[in-house]
């Protein structure tokens, strides 16, 4: 698979991507927020600044600017053509070859379980939706786990190696979090690390923490907010759980999926 030849992202996220310092890259169902929610709480802490999950022009240039995108993944499932047709979600080319990138990885038996709730109990919230069983979405042209593989390996190909790409593991992280987290500040150029703002920071992006947080619907963001606040299984937050894909894949599709996975180039 190649990627779209398209000069830039004619988009306001192009202007947005061609600003960051640093792209944290993934499918969708990786382990992002959770990332997201340790570093930017923790750079915000070091410059005394209240959380918050966006990067902004307002912060201090020592700040690094963080953007998070699914890339590719999200222009070949976008429902509109006019946004594939500009680019909308793409990393502009120059951006993409000059910049870091952290590229989250998890296991796809847990990312397929979790992408198929997230677009039927979700998926109002990103435009992407899917209305069939979680058997069909694993077949799917369009959301299935080899058009996924197609786009990591593209991804692989394209940024492993470099000395500014870091391979960021769901499952390593959830072993040890805070050794996962040092790796990724030292990254970042963020070091010393402040032992008091990491274990601050683990704590703020601890699971409970967040799905807390998500459901007294503290953020106005409309991703960072439940479906159906009645409905465990559609929140953003949902479980976290490493190997939970046993308590919904049938034994016929974990095989089709570690089939596929068998293609990844790590």
């Amino acid at each position: 698979m190649s990627l779209p030849v398209i000069p830039r992202n004619f988009c306001r996220k192009g202007r947005r991507y061609a600003e960051a310092d640093v792209f944290l890259v993934s499918i969708p169902k990786s382990g992002r927020t959770w990332l997201r929610f340790m570093v930017r709480h923790y750079l915000c802490a070091q410059a005394s600044l209240p959380f918050s999950i966006e990067s902004s022009a307002d912060e201090p240039g020592s700040i690094p600017r963080l953007a998070c995108s699914h890339d590719l993944w999200e222009h070949l499932t976008a429902p509109r053509l006019v946004d594939r047709a500009l680019g909308k979600y793409l990393l502009p080319p120059s951006p993409r070859r000059s910049r870091k990138i952290i590229l989250a990885l998890r296991d796809l038996r847990d990312v397929m379980v979790s992408l198929h709730i997230q677009l039927t109990k979700r998926g109002f919230r990103s435009g992407a939706a899917f209305e069939g069983s979680l058997s069909e979405m694993i077949r799917s042209p369009r959301f299935g786990v080899d058009r996924t593989v197609d786009i990591l390996n593209h991804w692989l190909k394209e940024w492993r190696g470099s000395d500014r790409c870091l391979i960021w593991s769901y499952e390593e992280s959830r072993k040890d979090p805070r050794s996962s987290f040092v790796d990724v500040l030292n990254f970042l150029g963020c070091g010393p690390v402040d032992e008091e703002l990491l274990e601050m920071s683990l704590d703020f992006a601890d699971f409970d923490n967040m799905r807390a947080m998500e459901s007294d619907n503290r953020f106005d963001r409309k991703m960072l907010q439940p479906g159906d606040p009645s409905d465990p299984e559609s929140f953003k937050v949902r479980r976290g759980v490493v190997g939970g894909f046993v308590d919904y894949l049938s034994n016929d599709d974990a095989r089709r999926i570690e089939t596929a996975a068998a293609r990844l180039k790590l």
